[in-house]
């Protein structure tokens, strides 16, 4: 017997165990690598930063003095066309450059919901 084929016993099983115990880590322990971990931290962050916003936005939009025009118009505007019922800096996150879709929709369901 080669020492070469007593070694390809071992290195399938250490191949397998490796691919096993990656299993565990993943689906029993919850483990996941850097990218997925920092891509989950940064959609919480938004989520978070949107529903502290929308409020404010909400606000604003209801202390206009044509509030009632606007609000009708916000009403009839397709989702996707509400963002500009909105003056652009209450519905930009901060450090962002355009306006946040997730903002834009919090902040339009606030002001709908409101009497």
């Amino acid at each position: 017997m080669k020492l070469s084929e007593s070694i390809k016993p071992f290195a399938w099983g250490a191949v397998g165990g490796a691919i096993a115990w990656w299993v565990v880590l993943a689906f029993v322990f919850g483990w996941t690598s850097a990218g997925t971990a920092q891509k989950q931290a940064a959609q919480q962050s938004e989520t978070a930063v949107v529903s502290v916003l929308a409020p404010v936005c909400a606000s604003k939009f209801l202390a206009q003095s044509d509030v009632v025009i606007k609000k009708a118009a916000l009403a009839k505007a397709e989702s996707w066309n509400r963002r500009d019922a909105f003056p652009k800096e209450w519905v930009t996150l901060p450090g962002g450059y355009s306006p946040d879709s997730s903002l834009v929709e919090a902040c339009s369901a606030l002001v709908l919901k409101s009497s």
